[in-house]
């Protein structure tokens, strides 16, 4: 295990919630009315989760949803995380079938917007994320816990590029960045962590 990984635990890192899986029972889910209500529903538990902790959105007990109940619950989700509403409590989705995963993609691409899903260990970007963007989170998803003089090495791109990628990324909701109180010459120092 390497410095980072193990500064991720010891710190207050990144810690997995409960996934809040979408209501057992209803495998068909239909209209704004019911994407506003599973958001309502969410927010109450994501918010009672402490910061610094990321929430599976699970969709296991669902076979299908159309775009209109995906839009009013993931796009209104995800402005709400990049407006800091949630502070540093962060999402990612898992539990997707083809058909799930094809909604919520439509959904990303209509919005210009973007979020983690997990799927059989691996880590997917679904939505819209611009190429630069998108070589930073997949370098911090390898890494899982890095600086930004770490990721600009590994990407060969001067510090400060890579720091505001990174920290476009963290607005986003894709990373998550822990500062380092601990810093010589009293500077400050961030550490930016992989939310899965």
């Amino acid at each position: 295990m390497d410095e980072f990984a193990t500064l991720q635990e010891e710190r207050q890192g990144m810690k997995e919630e409960t996934a809040f899986v979408l209501p057992p029972g209803q495998a068909i889910l239909s209209g704004r009315p019911k994407g506003a209500q599973l958001l309502e529903g969410f927010m109450e538990a994501i918010l009672r989760t402490p910061e610094y902790s990321v929430t599976p959105l699970n969709f296991s007990h669902v076979s299908f949803m159309d775009v209109s109940c995906a839009d009013e619950l993931l796009h209104k989700l995800l402005l709400r995380l990049r407006s800091g509403e949630l502070g540093n409590r962060y999402v990612y989705i898992e539990g997707v079938n083809t058909s799930l995963r094809e909604t919520i993609e439509a959904v990303l691409q209509l919005r210009e917007l973007s979020v983690l899903l997990k799927r059989k260990g691996e880590v997917v970007l679904l939505g819209v994320l611009k190429r630069p963007m998108r070589e930073a989170l997949d370098v911090l998803l390898e890494f899982k816990c890095a600086t930004s003089a770490k990721l600009s090495a590994a990407l060969d791109k001067n510090v400060n590029i890579v720091c505001n990628r990174l920290n476009a990324l963290q607005r986003m909701g894709l990373v998550c960045r822990i500062r380092d109180g601990s810093v010589a010459g009293g500077g400050r120092q961030y550490y930016y962590v992989s939310i899965i």
